[in-house]
C-alpha cells in the first residue's frame, strides 16, 4: 500500500514538472512575441495606409472590399498602437481556436497561437493595420462561432464577408473544421471543398456587384473590379496563358518558401518529415492542409494576379498545422521550436529593416531642421523637396543593402512622403523634384521662404 501511494505521488510530481516545463516554454514564447509586436509598432505605418488616404474609393474600386469602404471614416481614426494590438490579438484568438479544436491541451493551444502571431507575413500586413481590423476581427469571430450555424451557410457567409475585408483569410476556413474533416467520409470531404470554393466565388461576385453598383450610381463609367497595375493581372484566355499563369503562381509560391527559409532551410526538416509521415498515415488531414496552402495561389490563376509576399499566410500556417497532428510530446515540442525560431526571426528581421529605413530618413531630414518646420504643416502652403533620386537611393542602398532602394520611386513614395504625412502634410501640398547632384552625402537642408518650405537633399 505504501509503495502504491509513493508511486502515485511520484507520478503527480512528474506531471507537475512537465506542466511547469510546458508553461515555462509558453512564457518564453510569449515574451518574444510581445517584444516582436512592440518592435513592429516603433515606426510609422505604410505610406498608403488609411490615415494618409483622402478616401477609400480607389481601393474599393480596385479590390471590392466593401466593408472596408463602408467603415473607412471609423477605421482611419484608429491609432496605430490600438490597430496593431487588436490585429495581433485577433490572430492569437484564431490560432488558439484552431489548436484547441484539435488538441485539448491549453498550453499547446496558447503556444500554437503565439507561433501564428509570429508568422512574418502578418507583421507585413499590419503595416496597414487599420485596413486589416475588419478582416482580422471576422477571422477571430468565425473561429469562435463555427459550430453555431450550418457548415455550408458558414462557408458562404464567411466567403462573402471576408472577401469584403481581406480575401486571403477565407482560405483558412477549412482549418476550423479539420478535425471533423479528417474523420469524415470522402463524399462529405468533397462536398465541403466544393462549398468552400463556392464561398470564394460568392465573395468575388458580391464584391464585383458592389463595385459595379457604386460606379453606376456615382460615376459616369460603371465598371467591375479593376486591378491596379502592380498586381500584374494577365487573364487566362487560352491554354498558353493558362500555363503561363500557373507558372506565375508557382513562382509566387517559391518566393514565399525561400523567404521563410532565409535563416536556414534546416529548421524545416522536422516539419517536412512530419508532412511525409502524415501523407501516409493521415491522408485526409494532409489533403485539407495542402488545399489550404495552395488555395491562394490557385485562386489567382484565372486572372493571373500577382500574389504579394505578405498574402502568403497559408504556407506557414499549413506548416504549423503539422504540430497538432503529432501525439509524441517531444517531437511536437521540436516542431514548435523549429518553426517558432525562423518565424520569429523573420518577423523581427522584417521590422528591423522596415524601421531602419524610416529612422535613416528621419535622421537625415531632421538633423538641420532647427526650428521644427517639418512638424508645422499649418504654417506653410506647401513643401518642396529637391533630391537626386538616383544618387540618394544609391547612398541609402550602400547604408542598408536594401533592395527597396533599387526602385527609385520608393525613396519618394515610401520614405520621404510618409515621414511628412505623419505630421499632417497633405499629399497635394508636397512636391518632390528630381534634380541631379555631383555627389550625395545624405544631408538635408531645411529653409522657410514665406509660406513655402524648401528641403534640399545633398
Amino acid at each position: 500500500m505504501n509503495t502504491l501511494l509513493s508511486s502515485q505521488r511520484s507520478d503527480k510530481i512528474q506531471l507537475d514538472w512537465l506542466r511547469i516545463a510546458q508553461w515555462g516554454l509558453v512564457a518564453i514564447l510569449a515574451l518574444i512575441t510581445l517584444y516582436n509586436v512592440y518592435f513592429s509598432m516603433l515606426e510609422n505605418v505604410a505610406h498608403d495606409a488609411m490615415p494618409y488616404m483622402e478616401d477609400y474609393v480607389g481601393k474599393f474600386v480596385s479590390e471590392g472590399r466593401w466593408i472596408n469602404f463602408a467603415l473607412f471614416p471609423i477605421l482611419k481614426a484608429v491609432p496605430q498602437v490600438i490597430a496593431v494590438s487588436l490585429c495581433s490579438l485577433f490572430v492569437f484568438v484564431f490560432g488558439y481556436q484552431v489548436a484547441s479544436g484539435m488538441r485539448k491541451e491549453p498550453w499547446l493551444a496558447v503556444a500554437f497561437a503565439l507561433l501564428i502571431v509570429n508568422i512574418p507575413y502578418f507583421t507585413m500586413l499590419f503595416k496597414w493595420p487599420m485596413t486589416l481590423i475588419p478582416g482580422m476581427a471576422l477571422l477571430a469571430l468565425f473561429s469562435c462561432i463555427k459550430d453555431r450555424m450550418p457548415r455550408n451557410a458558414f462557408l458562404l457567409i464567411s466567403g462573402m464577408l471576408l472577401f469584403a475585408t481581406y480575401p486571403a483569410f477565407y482560405f483558412l476556413m477549412p482549418l476550423l473544421f479539420i478535425r471533423d474533416l479528417n474523420r469524415a467520409p470522402l463524399k462529405e470531404l468533397i462536398i465541403f471543398m466544393l462549398v468552400w470554393m463556392a464561398g470564394y466565388v460568392l465573395g468575388y461576385v458580391v464584391a464585383n456587384a458592389s463595385v459595379y453598383l457604386y460606379t453606376y450610381l456615382f460615376t459616369d463609367h460603371p465598371s467591375f473590379i479593376e486591378f491596379v497595375s502592380w498586381r500584374r493581372s494577365t487573364p487566362t484566355t487560352d491554354f498558353s496563358s493558362l500555363i503561363s499563369n500557373i507558372m506565375k503562381s508557382a513562382g509566387n509560391f517559391e518566393r514565399n518558401a525561400l523567404y521563410l527559409s532565409m535563416l536556414s532551410p534546416w529548421f524545416f526538416v522536422p516539419v517536412g518529415l512530419t508532412a511525409l509521415w502524415a501523407l501516409k498515415n493521415q491522408p485526409k488531414y494532409t489533403f485539407v492542409v495542402l488545399m489550404v496552402v495552395l488555395s491562394i495561389y490557385a485562386s489567382v490563376i484565372a486572372l493571373g494576379v500577382k500574389v504579394p509576399l505578405r498574402s502568403g499566410i497559408t504556407l506557414p500556417i499549413g506548416m504549423a498545422m503539422m504540430i497538432l497532428l503529432v501525439d509524441n510530446r517531444a517531437w511536437r515540442t521540436i516542431l514548435l521550436i523549429s518553426l517558432f525560431i525562423p518565424f520569429a526571426y523573420k518577423m523581427h528581421y522584417y521590422n528591423y529593416a522596415y524601421n531602419e529605413k524610416r529612422i535613416l530618413t528621419e535622421a537625415m531630414l531632421t538633423e538641420r531642421d532647427n526650428h521644427g518646420y517639418l512638424q508645422q504643416p499649418e504654417r506653410f502652403k506647401k513643401v518642396i523637396v529637391s533630391v537626386d533620386e538616383v544618387k540618394t537611393s544609391e547612398y541609402f542602398y550602400q547604408l542598408t543593402k536594401s533592395n527597396a532602394y533599387k526602385t527609385l520611386s520608393n525613396l519618394e513614395l515610401h520614405y520621404i512622403r510618409p515621414y511628412l504625412y505623419q505630421f499632417g502634410w497633405k499629399d497635394k501640398n508636397i512636391e518632390v523634384h528630381d534634380e541631379p547632384r555631383n555627389y550625395v552625402e545624405g544631408e538635408a537642408y531645411v529653409e522657410a521662404k514665406g509660406d513655402v518650405l524648401y528641403i534640399t537633399i545633398d
